[in-house]
């Protein structure tokens, strides 16, 4: 049933591709330019160089840094460290990938794997800082918006109520299995991977960016359904649409906030694409993103109350 469900809106939506060509177009070149022009240049350096720490086994160190305060504040093993501290230096889905390759190394259990990647993939700092805070809210302090995405995630990482298993509990702060091969190499390798990653991003972003525009220029929805649909498929345009919405400051804050803290189908579909091949749960993830943009809208609500109000 659910097969013969996909298929026949795939069927709807070469339809709709055919009957609407230019809104399509539209879309496929604003998906294009923020995939080129945002997305490679800020992701591919991070993944190149993530891909050839875990290759050359150099994120032991890393770990053993962050090692006493993460371990203290989210009971993480030395080796769920590194993809912490990934994912909140890079952004989707760098942060999800991160945890997955490691996990196919048996760096860590399925329990903390599934639990990093619930806190640990976020949007990038440059995004919530430069795109979000100032092109689209123009405010004078955007760190603020850094600060409730990151804390809205520990928050919901500390309800999870993670406790680490019995059977791994020094399982996580061994050494991960690495690979016996030059730093050229590691090099090739890491490239390569970080391009077909990035090539499935962009897909995914192209295609969520069309449908966005469908949304938008098709359907006669009411204004507020079209900003809460197009926050919901693409954070992108959602934050910009919230942005140009004819709402006071401080519930465009406290909606923009939210809407970065889930991420969007768009980023849901680009960390399944990313964690495709392990037994990790998407279903899970999406829960703790829920709640995760819950939060944020409380904090948000907190914060821009003292600043707007």
């Amino acid at each position: 049933m659910r097969r013969k469900i996909i298929l026949v809106a795939l069927a709807l939506l070469i339809v709709l591709f055919i009957l609407f060509p230019d809104i399509v177009s539209d879309g496929a070149e604003n998906g294009l330019t923020l995939w080129f022009g945002v997305v490679i240049p800020s992701l591919l350096p991070f993944m190149i160089v993530s891909t050839m720490f875990i290759k050359l086994g150099v994120t032991k160190y890393i770990s053993s840094f962050f090692y006493p305060v993460f371990n203290k504040a989210f009971k993480l093993s030395k080796n769920g460290c590194y993809p912490a501290v990934i994912g909140m230096l890079s952004g989707y889905p760098l942060g999800a990938k991160t945890v997955a390759d490691m996990y196919a190394r048996r760096a860590y259990s399925k329990n903390e794997a599934q639990y990093l990647l619930g806190f640990c993939n976020n949007a990038s700092p440059m995004f919530m800082l430069e795109y979000v805070g100032v092109k689209c809210l123009g405010l004078k302090q955007p760190v603020f918006m850094l600060i409730i995405i990151y804390l809205s995630a520990f928050i919901s990482a500390k309800l999870c109520f993670y406790r680490p298993e019995n059977e791994y509990k020094s399982m996580g702060n061994t050494a991960i299995k690495t690979e016996n091969c030059s730093v050229m190499q590691a090099l090739d390798d890491s490239i390569l991977s970080s391009a077909v990653t990035l090539v499935k991003v962009g897909g995914y972003i192209i295609l969520f960016s069309i449908l966005t525009e469908l949304l938008g220029n098709m359907m006669k929805l009411p204004l507020a359904l079209k900003i809460v649909g197009s926050s919901v498929l693409e954070i992108t345009t959602g934050c910009r649409e919230l942005a140009e919405a004819s709402l006071t400051e401080y519930i465009r804050y406290i909606l923009v906030s939210a809407s970065c803290a889930f991420g969007g189908f768009s980023s849901i579909a680009q960390t399944s694409s990313v964690i495709m091949g392990t037994d990790l749960s998407v279903t899970k993830y999406i829960k703790v993103k829920v709640r995760q943009a819950v939060i944020a809208a409380g904090i948000a609500a907190i914060v821009g109350h003292i600043i707007f109000l």
